[in-house]
């Protein structure tokens, strides 16, 4: 009868309450259902402290659920959920500390929780649930930047807790059997998504959004280093970077943009030495005109020797009489925080951010969000948020840089409605995606340790549902000037969602603190050319790369993904983190020690071709032999790739010319994918339709090789397209563009289709001497 009345609650969507039968010490325990194998388990308890102030979830529970909600108590405090698999756990409380205890499998593996230098599956290990900088780290640092308390389980489900509470997961650290979530106060809850690892970040996407497609020019080179200290020293490098022809989409100016100093300016929040600076509006000018953007830093901290300090009292967090606090011991000098959560201290930051975009600044950097110095006794004001009381740093601490993150994807929009916003910010939550942002690792050692360490922090950020996490390329904190991981590094990245080098070059201004240069323009004569290389791979397959960010935009799909993301039954790649998906199509195997001269590497069943055309039987491990210039980099069959080709590399906003080439790896089974085309700008083009979608389909069948591109509309084309066939062992006997048979390695006449057979690489090259605007069908027989 209980389990009656458990269902009728469901379907007349009211809540369950306890005398319906499902009660617990703590309160009355609700199960909703949100679609999907998506359900979110509550505890209702009567304690002081367990407000919901985290705006994570977007999604709706449905209002009537169609079949039973399978939770069920199973003894004091114990419950169950699910069928297939079952998933038991329990409630606890512990002074002032509520959460779940969940019984774990022999063998499950665990895998998610945001930032942290671990090894991919976080089963052993007791996670702070704490965004905390960490100046230098490398291999091993278990508590970074950007925590997301959502892990995904091997066993065929994932666990969402959407508080934003500085708490903890403890997983089989404690208690080898079990996986306990705690927190010291907000909403006690839980949300249960069902799948294998694919379906479970689709569902997690489902609660809490996808991220907005970016601008298209924050997937080439951004310039970027600790820091610019004068308008001539930027533009000479960039003067630099154009002699060396290396593109430059923006130049991202840090902390010297507001002072000449590290410490006693921050808060500044505009160019304050004209003699420096003399013509910041006619620099930003210059650099838009050759199709470069400004991005400029800012942080939430003012100190009290900034000329905003004391405008900025009414809107800083405040001690327990209420008023501002005043942080003693802030690196960068004494002074306040921005109470982040309060709409009239959002509308006074924003004024300052209003001012530069005056000026032609495009985007923007947010740093020290986590926030870097939160001490327990700061109070927040969440009236906005409907709330009446004051909260302390412990309970919003990981919202403050989503909240400042949601701040500026809503100015923006406001004031800038057709165009899309490009926010770098160091710390977020849970959603914060969906804000447009592209959080980067912090302050990594700049050493062989923090380039390893970043294949485990990426991919676990990725898995946890933040699609745009990069590192600062080359490294930022120390080092000796090591060329080869400077290109090792590079060369990793251009295989990640942002390529940015970034890392301390201060020289004059901190003559004690080891500095390099992160633009490749100034680097010296042996590692130039193979970094130059990098790039050059960067700019090739932006076509592929930008249509990645379409697929997250409008499926929730991860750029970078895991192995065991593509393949969870296979038990060898559960185990590889140093390897990883880029797109649904390509496996990257990052060169990760120096003076390498062969990557063992895993390639999963089926076949593989390397970059060089070569193909390799899969379900081995091999030893791949690697130069400078080599990153490994395999395409697995039936890989359809789009790619540009161009005399000379371009930035984004002078690109129009390369021709597009579409790159197939033929397979006995069909595949497809999707080619997004737009001006690479608007805002509005997914909802209004504004872009074209290059249907690309392939498939190998009793030998014939078919491959056919069908444009969804030609508003936004290329004047050239390419195909590009591997595989081809032999000289066709007949190829087929179109319908109309056309000769094998035969000069044709301009604007007519021409084929060319590379007997050395095995492909076949088909000039259609068309755009992307008409359809294309390609035949090819043996």
């Amino acid at each position: 009868m209980k389990r009656i009345l458990f269902l009728l609650s469901l379907l007349t969507g009211t809540t369950l309450l306890a005398q319906n039968g499902l009660s617990s010490s703590f309160g009355p325990v609700e199960a909703t259902y949100y679609g999907n194998n998506i359900y979110k388990v509550t505890v209702r308890a009567q304690r002081a402290g367990s407000e919901q102030i985290s705006d994570a979830v977007i999604a709706k529970p449905l209002p009537h659920v169609m079949q039973r909600v399978p939770l069920r108590s199973i003894g004091r405090d114990s419950f169950q959920i699910g069928a297939s698999p079952v998933l038991r756990f329990s409630l606890f409380q512990n002074g002032d500390t509520i959460g779940f205890r969940f019984a774990m499998h022999q063998g499950e593996r665990w895998y998610g929780g945001g930032e942290r230098a671990l090894p991919l599956n976080r089963r052993g290990y007791r996670l702070n649930l704490n965004n905390n900088p960490w100046y230098g780290y490398g291999e091993g640092a278990d508590n970074l930047n950007y925590s997301v308390p959502f892990f995904t389980s091997s066993k065929g489900y994932g666990l969402f807790f959407d508080n934003p509470a500085r708490s903890y997961a403890d997983i089989g650290r404690k208690q080898a059997s079990s996986f306990e979530w705690g927190a010291p106060s907000g909403e006690w809850s839980v949300y249960v998504i069902f799948g294998e690892p694919a379906t479970v970040l689709a569902g997690y996407h489902k609660l809490t959004g996808n991220q907005p497609l970016p601008p298209r020019w924050a997937f080439g080179n951004l310039m970027s280093r600790f820091g610019y200290t004068s308008q001539e020293q930027a533009e000479s490098i960039v003067q630099k970077m154009e002699a060396e022809k290396v593109p430059v989409e923006a130049v991202i100016f840090d902390l010297f943009w507001f002072g000449d100093s590290i410490k006693g300016t921050m808060g500044n929040l505009d160019w304050v030495n004209r003699q420096k600076w003399p013509d910041p509006k006619g620099m930003i000018s210059g650099f838009r005109k050759k199709g470069i953007n400004t991005i400029l830093i800012t942080e939430p901290f003012l100190v009290e020797t900034s000329k905003n300090y004391r405008a900025s009292k009414p809107y800083l967090a405040v001690d327990s009489s209420n008023n501002p606090y005043y942080l003693t011991d802030f690196y960068f000098g004494k002074g306040g925080l921005i109470d982040i959560f309060r709409k009239d201290a959002q509308a006074w930051f924003w004024s300052f951010y209003r001012h530069q975009m005056k000026l032609g600044v495009e985007a923007w950097w947010g740093d020290l969000g986590e926030p870097e110095r939160h001490p327990s006794n700061m109070f927040h004001n969440l009236r906005d948020r409907g709330q009446k009381r004051l909260f302390k740093a412990d309970e919003v601490h990981n919202i403050y840089g989503h909240a400042w993150t949601k701040m500026l994807f809503e100015y923006y929009a406001k004031e800038y409605p057709a165009r899309r916003l490009f926010s770098l910010n160091r710390s977020g939550f849970a959603g914060s995606q969906r804000y447009g942002i592209f959080p980067w690792t912090g302050d990594v050692g700049r050493n062989w340790s923090g380039l390893r360490a970043q294949l485990p922090t990426l991919l676990g950020m990725t898995m946890s549902g933040v699609p745009y996490v990069h590192s600062d390329a080359g490294g930022f904190a120390g080092g000796e000037g090591d060329g080869e991981l400077y290109v090792r590094w590079l060369q990793f990245a251009a295989f990640s969602p942002i390529f940015r080098p970034h890392g301390t070059a201060l020289y004059e201004v901190d003559k004690a603190a080891f500095s390099y240069p992160s633009e490749v323009a100034l680097i010296d004569t042996p590692w130039r050319a193979p970094a130059k290389e990098a790039i050059r791979g960067r700019y090739l397959f932006l076509p592929y790369n930008y249509s990645l960010g379409y697929l997250q935009a409008t499926e929730g799909k991860p750029l970078m993904a895991p192995l065991y993301y593509y393949y969870p039954a296979d038990t060898n790649l559960a185990r590889i983190q140093d390897q990883y998906f880029w797109g649904p199509s390509r496996m990257v195997c990052p060169v990760l020690e120096k003076g390498a001269t062969q990557r063992r590497l895993y390639l999963p069943e089926g076949t593989w071709y390397d970059q060089n055309a070569q193909p390799f039987i899969g379900g081995r491990w091999i030893d791949y032999p690697v130069r400078l210039n080599t990153i490994p980099v395999f395409d697995k069959e039936g890989a359809l790739i789009p790619t540009q080709q161009a005399p000379t590399l371009q930035n984004t906003a002078n690109d129009g010319d390369a021709a597009a080439l579409l790159y197939y790896v033929p397979s006995d089974k069909p595949t497809r994918f999707s080619w997004y085309m737009d001006d690479g700008v608007s805002k509005d083009a997914l909802s209004k339709g504004k872009y074209t979608l290059l249907q690309c389909a392939g498939v190998r069948s009793k030998g014939v090789v078919r491959v056919s591109v069908r444009p969804s509309n030609g508003l936004y084309a290329r004047k050239s397209l390419l195909l590009l066939v591997s595989g081809i062992n032999t000289r066709p006997a007949l190829v087929r563009v179109n319908g109309k048979d056309v000769p094998v390695d035969v000069a044709a006449k301009p604007g007519t289709p021409e084929v060319r057979w590379n007997a050395q690489r095995h492909t076949v090259q088909v000039s259609t001497g068309k755009g992307t605007r008409q359809a294309l069908s390609v035949e090819i027989h043996p």
